[in-house]
Order: structure tokens, then sequence, then C-alpha cells
């Protein structure tokens, strides 16, 4: 059995670390947690960052692969999952603020052919509750098979891949000719790859171009986020992490381009906080926009793509995560008190999600006391 190197490495980027109250610097706290993550025999590589008032911080745990000893770093390529659904849904605000669509436009008006399936009691479905997840449209399109179904838990990745990699545009709209709603559109939550798919497609339509292209103009490229993108490749491939399974084997990558816009974002922590940066100080209409309540939860509310959550002492948390075959990603940021955390890790399973949620809290906790609010 092989023995993972275990590495701690804090980088800082100076032009970021100006005028800051180094009391706030979570150091220790983090350390400590990422060494305790690491420490578990299914994990391979974590990396953090935490923006607060201007910095950032870096921090990195593990390997880049089992087996070698080489350290993430803020600038290492992990897939983030369903964090690539918060860009989509910010070309969705950017549509409504170009006056493009509206959010309560029958997602019909965008389709070739009829659809009267996509309505209850005559309801039909919107575009918001296409980024909300309150459509009620199913996970999958076409439906996950039997065979799926049927599967070893090490096996569906790769039946996935194989199965929806063979799948094509019309292929969905085939399938969602088929889809028969059971509820009044908006009136409940529930996951939804097929209809953030959906809203990919009708956002391309929209706009005339690919989606990759609209999150480039949009988001990518006026922030200088230069290593996210679809389908890392090339150079880039350099800086690519291997990722691992719930019984610790390596993973296929999340590559079909036929769900990269459900899920195929690849990023880094460097990155991520630039996404964060942007989410808490940039004035763009389509920003407010996207942090807007759209439907109400109980005790949580969500977004368009974000959930939102107030914490007793009036403090919000919005946030995102992600997992694919062999990775799991939380972005989090926190409006007043100028605060975002990103985590990063090449590992999957079932309890990932909320490890890596708890550890955010822990060092927004630990912020927010130190920050005097």
């Amino acid at each position: 059995m092989t023995k993972t190197v275990v590495f701690a490495i804090l980088l800082v980027l100076p032009h970021f670390s100006v005028g800051q109250n180094k009391s706030v610097r979570p150091d220790t706290l983090v350390n400590r947690l990422g060494n305790t993550f690491i420490a578990d025999p299914k994990a391979a590589g974590l990396s953090i960052g935490v923006y607060h008032n201007g910095n950032s911080y870096y921090y990195n745990f593990g390997t880049t692969a089992k087996g070698r000893a080489q350290a993430p770093t803020e600038n290492s390529l992990y897939e983030t999952g369903s964090v690539t659904k918060t860009f989509v849904a910010l070309v969705l605000a950017k549509a409504v603020v170009e006056k493009k669509v509206e959010l309560n436009d029958d997602i019909r008006k965008y389709l070739d052919g009829d659809y009267p399936n996509l309505q209850y009691n005559q309801a039909p479905i919107t575009l918001e509750q296409l980024a909300n997840a309150t459509a009620g449209l199913p996970d999958w399109l076409p439906a996950t098979p039997d065979k799926l179904k049927n599967a070893p838990a090490d096996s569906t990745a790769f039946f996935r891949e194989q199965i929806y990699g063979a799948f094509t545009p019309k292929d969905f709209f085939a399938a969602l000719h088929t889809v028969e709603l059971d509820t009044v559109p908006g009136f409940k939550r529930r996951h939804s790859n097929a209809g953030a798919q959906l809203l990919g497609y009708i956002l391309e339509k929209v706009y005339g171009t690919s989606m990759d292209k609209l999150i480039a103009k949009f988001i990518l490229v006026p922030n200088k986020m230069n290593s996210t993108s679809f389908l890392a490749s090339g150079a880039k491939s350099r800086s690519l992490t291997t990722g691992y399974g719930e019984k610790g084997t390596k993973a296929p990558y999340f590559n079909t381009a036929y769900l990269q816009y459900v899920g195929g974002l690849y990023s880094t922590t460097a990155d991520l906080l630039k996404f964060i940066r942007l989410q808490l100080e940039h004035k763009d209409p389509a920003i407010i926009l996207s942090q807007k309540e759209s439907f109400n939860a109980g005790y949580y509310s969500a977004c368009l793509n974000w959930l939102k959550y107030k914490h007793e002492n009036g403090n919000h948390q919005l946030w995102t995560d992600g997992g694919t075959y062999g990775y799991t990603s939380y972005v989090v940021f926190y409006p007043e008190i100028n605060s975002g955390i990103v985590l990063l890790a090449n590992v999957s399973d079932d309890s990932m999600a909320g490890k890596l949620g708890d550890m955010a809290y822990q060092v927004f906790d630990y912020i927010q006391k130190n920050n005097g609010r």
C-alpha cells in the first residue's frame, strides 16, 4: 500500500496583502483542518483559498496524485462539478440585464417544436426555475439506464462516461418530449442536472454562440481567470490533479462534452477566489440579480444556482458545492464581512461535501470573531 506524502504549504499573493490586520489570517486553524483532512487514508490532495477584505491566502495539503511527491498549489486544476452551474446562471443574469430574456419567460419560447408536457395545470416552466432547481425536471436526460443503476459502485463513473458520452443534444431534446411533470413548477426544489443542461442550451440559442464562449466573454476574460475552462487539455493538463472515488481508486475525468454545462468546468483556488471577489465587490446588476433570493425553502433560500442562509447574527452566506467522479468542491462567501472560502479536493464520496462545508464554516467563524463583527 502506498503511503500518501503530506504537505502543508502557505502561499500569499503579495498584491492582495496590503494593510490587513494579521490577526484575521486563519493560518493555524486552516493548517489544523487541512492536516486532519489529509490524514484520512482515502484523501489525496486539498487546496484551500481564503479571501478577506482584499487579501487572498492559499493553503495546500497532500498530493496531486497518490504515490507522487508533488503538493498541489493555488494553480492546480480540479474539477468543480456543480459549481459550473453558478457560471451558467450568471450568463442568464447577464441576458436578463441586457433585456434578451426575462426570468419569468416560459422556456418553450426558446425551444424548437411543441412541448405541451412542460407545464402542470397550465403553469409552465420558467427560466428562473431552471436556475433555482424548481422546474420539476428529472436529474438526468435521457434517463439513467438500468445498466448504470445496477452497476457496482466502483464502475458507475466509467459506465456513465461511456453511456452519456455517446449522447448528443438531439438525444436530450427527444428525451425532453417524454418528461411528465408531477407538480407545479416553482413549488419545490430538487436537484436537476437536466434543468441546468437545458438552461445552457437555451442561452446558447439566445446569444447564438456556445456557452464556453459566453462564460469566457462575461466572466473569465474580464476577471483574468486564465486557468478556468471546460475539458482541460494541452498545457493546462500539466497542472491537472488526479481524482479518486469513494474507495480510493482512480476515477475517470468528467470530460463528456454532452454534460459539460452541468459540471464540466476545471478551475483552481486562485481563479475561484477571483470569482468570489467578483461576487463580493462588483456592482454589476447581473451579479446582484444572481444573488437575489428566488425561492424560499424554509431554513435556506435559493438564488440563481447559489444557495443562501441567514445566520443568527444576521450575516448571510451564499454557497454552492460540486462533486464529480473523483473531485469535491465547495465555494462560499459572506457579504457582510467581505470574505469567502474555496475548498477543492481530488477525492469524492457521499460525506465529502459535508466535510468541506464544515471546514469552511469554522474558518468563517474565526474570521467573523476576529473581524469584530
